[in-house]
């Protein structure tokens, strides 16, 4: 049996789609047909229904489960070695949510890169959601997740941050819609803004809703009201300008506003959410598989981001807006 037939009839069995499969993987459907073909001769049994439909059969699912743990003994074996020899050569793949990876990483892999120069960082851009899913399937090393539930996913956890989420908005738009009362609701609001005090502004919502936007949802919930949508965006980034311009309120975590504070105008509030009288935070974790062995660089990559996270949580970023009011 050969370690790349079997790699070729897993990913087979992920698409159920010979054409879709030999596309992905750049070869030809018939090589791809004799590798399974091949597996096939090997084990005396058919591995696909071919009509109407691309199936596994029974003998199928046993092996694609052989192939699946082969894969994850060959991720560990790979990893050993590395420590094994000491190698200063290898990859390590992780997986965010660019927003966030683009604040802590560059700093990450400056510290990362002088000590091991030979080691590749291939990083995967996804949701938290999706992230977990990655490391369940033991398709990258680890990942930076938000609001984990470890023991539900059976992942290990190495590290934590907790990211506190603000609400910023102008005087300019406080001011238009609360008049004289602004200083007194901002005087509040600096020791922990309560969105049942800003019923009247209008909002940036992030949509589709993460995990951040399904906290601030529970705040408006709490506060009991619909917010009034200006405008609705992926992603928090585009928050600075509509925020600048007065035009709306916005919600942004503590990491993402280190990045961007400098880029806050004088007169934008920033205050930190609260809900029930307790911050909001977001708690960032590294996960990685029980079943994945994380070697020396995994090790070390994961210290630096957590030396990293520590300095980002010292910042002060709480503040009312430099104009007064």
């Amino acid at each position: 049996m050969e370690l790349e037939s079997l790699y070729y009839f897993a990913e087979t069995a992920r698409d159920l789609h010979i054409t879709r499969t030999a596309g992905r993987l750049h070869i030809s459907q018939q090589t791809l047909s004799n590798h399974i073909a091949r597996l096939e001769a090997y084990y005396g049994a058919k591995l696909f229904y071919r009509y109407p439909t691309l199936q596994l059969t029974g003998a199928g699912k046993e092996v694609l489960r052989f192939a699946q743990s082969v894969h994850k003994e060959e991720i560990n074996l790979k990893a050993r070695l590395v420590d094994t020899l000491e190698s200063d050569i290898g990859e390590i793949t992780l997986s965010a949510s660019s927003p966030r990876f683009n604040y802590y990483l560059p700093n990450v892999l400056e510290k990362f890169s002088a000590e091991y120069p030979n080691v590749t960082i291939d990083l995967v851009d996804r949701t938290s959601d999706d992230s977990e899913v990655l490391v369940q399937k033991n398709q990258v090393d680890f990942a930076v997740t938000v609001d984990t539930d470890a023991r539900k996913l059976k992942v290990n956890v190495k590290a934590t941050y907790e990211d506190p989420v603000y609400f910023c908005v102008s005087d300019r738009l406080l001011y238009s819609h609360y008049g004289d009362d602004m200083n007194s609701l901002r005087e509040r609001a600096i020791n922990g803004a309560d969105l049942g005090d800003f019923s009247r502004l209008p909002f940036l919502i992030v949509s589709p809703r993460g995990r951040m936007g399904r906290r601030i949802a529970r705040c408006f919930d709490d506060a009991g009201y619909e917010p009034r949508v200006y405008l609705k965006a992926g992603y928090t980034t585009i928050m600075a300008p509509v925020c600048n311009a007065g035009l709306a309120g916005c919600f942004t975590s503590h990491m993402n506003l280190a990045r961007w504070h400098y880029h806050i105008s004088d007169d934008v509030n920033i205050f930190p959410l609260y809900f029930r009288g307790e911050p909001v935070l977001l708690k960032l974790y590294v996960i990685y598989s029980k079943q994945r062995y994380l070697n020396h660089h995994c090790r070390r990559f994961i210290d630096l981001l957590e030396e990293q996270f520590a300095v980002i949580g010292g910042e002060k970023l709480a503040r009312l807006s430099r104009l007064g009011g």
